[in-house]
Order: C-alpha cells, then sequence, then structure tokens
C-alpha cells in the first residue's frame, strides 16, 4: 500500500467572498453617503470617509491578486484569519487617513494646484457640527480634488503616515535651529 505524502488542501476561508461582501459594503455605503449628502442630511466629509474606505478595498483587490495561489492553500489558520481582519480593517483605516489629509488640507499645511481649496475657512470656530457643515471644498473641481485625494489616502496606506512623519520632522529641525528663546526671570 503506498501512503502519498502530498499535502492535502484544506477548508480554507474565501477571501474572495470576503473581498465582495467588502467591496457590496463600500458601494452601498458610498451609494447612501452620496444621496444623503445631496440632501444635505449628511456632511461631505463622510464621502471623503468613503473614498478612503473604496480605496482601501481597491488596494486589498490588488494584493489579493498578487497573492500566489501555493502559499494560499498552504497557509495556516492563523495566516487566514489575519487576511480575513485586513480585508474589514484596511477599508476602515483609509477612511480615517482620508479624514486626516482633508483635515491637513483644510488647516492648508498643505497648499498648491493639486490640492482642494475650501470656502469658509475664515469662519469662526463654534461647534463641530457648524465645522464640519462649513468645511466644504470651494469648488467642484476642489471637491473632486478632495474625493481622488481621499482614495489616494485609502489605496496608500502609507501617504498619510509618512506625510504625517515628515512634518514631525520637519518641525523637530525647525525647533532644534531656532535659538534659545529669552527665560522670563523669576
Amino acid at each position: 500500500m503506498r501512503v502519498s505524502h502530498e499535502a492535502k488542501p484544506r477548508p480554507q476561508s474565501n477571501q474572495a467572498t470576503h473581498l465582495a461582501v467588502a467591496i457590496l459594503l463600500v458601494v452601498t455605503a458610498m451609494t447612501t453617503a452620496a444621496f444623503l449628502a445631496k440632501a444635505g442630511t449628511v456632511p461631505w466629509t463622510t464621502l471623503i470617509f468613503m473614498a478612503g474606505t473604496a480605496g482601501g478595498v481597491v488596494n486589498n483587490f490588488r494584493r489579493l491578486q498578487k497573492l500566489s495561489l501555493t502559499k494560499v492553500r498552504h497557509a495556516s489558520a492563523m495566516a487566514e484569519r489575519l487576511v480575513t481582519i485586513q480585508i474589514y480593517a484596511s477599508p476602515f483605516v483609509g477612511g480615517v487617513f482620508a479624514i486626516v489629509l482633508y483635515g491637513i488640507f483644510m488647516s492648508g499645511l498643505v497648499e498648491g494646484s493639486l490640492f482642494p481649496t475650501f470656502q469658509s475657512t475664515k469662519e469662526p470656530f463654534t461647534t463641530f457640527r457648524e465645522f464640519a457643515a462649513l468645511a466644504m471644498p470651494a469648488s467642484n473641481a476642489d471637491m473632486a480634488k478632495a474625493l481622488v485625494w481621499a482614495f489616494f489616502a485609502g489605496f496608500s496606506e502609507g501617504l498619510v503616515p509618512n506625510f504625517i512623519n515628515k512634518m514631525t520632522k520637519d518641525a523637530d529641525h525647525e525647533t532644534a535651529t531656532q535659538p534659545d528663546s529669552p527665560k522670563p526671570e523669576a
């Protein structure tokens, strides 16, 4: 009697199914947010968040296409769980990064023709609700820029953290090169 030592395929969770569910959830949420925003009941910042989640989903899809079937067949149960968690967590993280990037643009820390400009940036801050209502791009082109950058923030998970690291290093360097300020006398 011959015994085969080939690896038997184990039943595995279907990453394609998880990705399809994630895509369906994001598309449904984006469509709902677009209709609600048009009706004026949801701030446009919700669309920014959803564009970031869409970027995260597309990046996950791209990653899964690159996975080797051999590696997937021999993956441990823990690796499968981690991939599943990644499929659902990455879009959320992309949405958060999109909102952070939107805030960076609104603050004026980054300016230029590639970046959106905003209306009502000189209005005094009163409540977060009013701030969110006034956090509107100045034109349709600026809204399109904001949505594209939000997608980039979700797609390229390193974009926003790398930008924040650069800003921190620049601030540290600027602080280190300034002469010490006079200390008040007691």
